[in-house]
């Protein structure tokens, strides 16, 4: 959303206020006061879009106890860790990045832990590569014109989002990200406690009861 420079004449007052509450809330006083505008006059900017998604998607993941939701660093990025049972307990973070605009794309996940353990790692890569592959076949019979996008390695995935059907709400946008953490963190970590020669069937199994949901977001 473009933004040009406008002359306004504000009461000394008003602004001092302004700039208080746009401290306590880590913001500038240009972008309260658009938020405050866009409000009053029913306007649903892209930042507004995202504090709804986020907030959404946090009243999903905080019914969950595994799941630890991190301060936001920005209205864009959201990140969530989720501890696994495996030596030295690690955690795998999950960070949601989305989109400045209120297109189509709504942004991308990305999905990696802080390990030195290169068996962890080689884990890790498996289990993405078998899920991508797995995702990609059911995506590709049930929606023949999506084409997701997968990063793999290192012991990192990268896959970005977009919508499935337009006129879906931010908080149903919140809630269908949520459900797709969820469903892969359970994914990842019945396959770590698993014999490898097990992680197909277990991996589809999980991600069929996914599919249940009808999923607006792929």
């Amino acid at each position: 959303m473009s933004k040009s420079v406008y002359s306004l004449v504000l009461s000394d007052d008003v602004v001092a206020a302004v700039d208080r509450a746009a401290y306590a809330l880590g913001s500038s006083r240009s972008n309260l006061i658009n938020q405050i505008l866009a409000e009053y006059v029913s306007f649903i900017t892209p930042e507004k879009r995202r504090k709804d998604i986020f907030d959404s998607l946090v009243s999903v993941i905080d019914g969950f106890e595994p799941f630890q939701v991190q301060s936001r660093g920005s209205d864009s990025m959201l990140c969530i860790r989720s501890p696994l049972r495996v030596k030295y307990n690690p955690t795998i973070k999950y960070t949601v990045e989305l989109a400045r605009n209120n297109g189509s794309q709504i942004g991308q996940l990305r999905i990696m832990t802080r390990t030195q353990s290169e068996a962890l790692i080689e884990m890790l890569d498996a289990f993405f590569y078998q899920f991508c592959k797995m995702e990609q076949k059911y995506i590709h019979h049930l929606f023949p014109n999506v084409v997701p996008q997968y990063q793999v390695g290192q012991g990192k995935l990268i896959r970005n989002f977009s919508l499935l059907k337009e006129g879906c709400k931010n908080n149903e946008i919140g809630t269908a990200i949520a459900s797709y953490i969820q469903m892969i963190d359970r994914a990842l970590k019945a396959c770590l406690g698993a014999d490898p020669s097990q992680w197909d069937g277990i991996i589809e199994q999980i991600y069929l009861e996914y599919l249940k949901e009808t999923p607006i977001i792929c």
